[in-house]
């Protein structure tokens, strides 16, 4: 147990362990505006952070009322796919700080498992995680519920009041809070005041911090 009485660390996947937000957005923003969704890469980064692409989906569906092609999800993955292989990084200091962590520690993403085994071998973090990633594809509703925090804690044997949430996005904050949780919120491309309004215990926005406020 650490000095806050943390027995567990969750951390969220795309944001917090992997740079692929801002790729991600960018491609989804250039496959929308392709297919005549017209979005830019601000309007995906401000309206779909943190939320699971089935809920964008349907958000992007719905405000401008027409159905998006049949093979759109599939050849946005592939398009992303090949972004994430030429371009995926490592957070900056997430390397060192999973070296020092001592408290046993899991992934609970908005993503599916196949996205954040691809990411995680990617950035060569998956040995840190093997066996201990939780998706909201494993259960009934994703984030800003707390359903994969809590599924994240009951498999990880650990009471939800000594978890700690490492989340990057409001909706996550939410999630982490609704499950009974501490929740840090890292900040590097979000902004510290709306995590701070979802909620988020500490705001802090250098990986290499992480360690001391745990």
């Amino acid at each position: 147990m650490s000095k806050n009485g943390f027995k567990l660390v969750i951390f969220d996947c795309d944001g917090v362990l992997v740079d692929s937000e801002p790729i991600i957005n960018r491609i989804f923003a250039e496959m929308l505006t392709e297919v005549g969704f017209p979005i830019t890469h601000a309007e995906v980064t401000q309206k779909f952070i943190g939320k699971s692409f089935k809920t964008c989906l349907e958000i992007i569906e719905q405000s401008y009322e027409k159905p998006l092609p049949q093979n759109f999800i599939e050849l946005c993955k592939k398009r992303e796919f090949a972004a994430l292989q030429q371009e995926l990084q490592a957070v900056s200091g997430i390397n060192e700080l999973l070296e020092q962590i001592t408290l046993p520690k899991c992934v609970a993403s908005n993503s599916s498992h196949r996205h954040i085994q691809l990411v995680l071998k990617l950035t060569g973090l998956i040995h840190q995680f093997e066996g201990k990633i939780y998706s909201c594809y494993d259960v009934p509703r994703p984030k800003p519920f707390p359903d994969v925090y809590l599924y994240a804690a009951e498999q990880m044997n650990t009471n939800p009041e000594h978890c700690v949430v490492i989340e990057d996005s409001v909706p996550g904050v939410q999630s982490g809070c609704a499950a009974g949780m501490t929740v840090f919120g890292y900040a590097q491309h979000s902004y510290c005041t709306a995590l701070t309004a979802a909620g988020a215990k500490i705001v802090f926005n250098d990986m290499r911090q992480l360690s001391q406020l745990l």
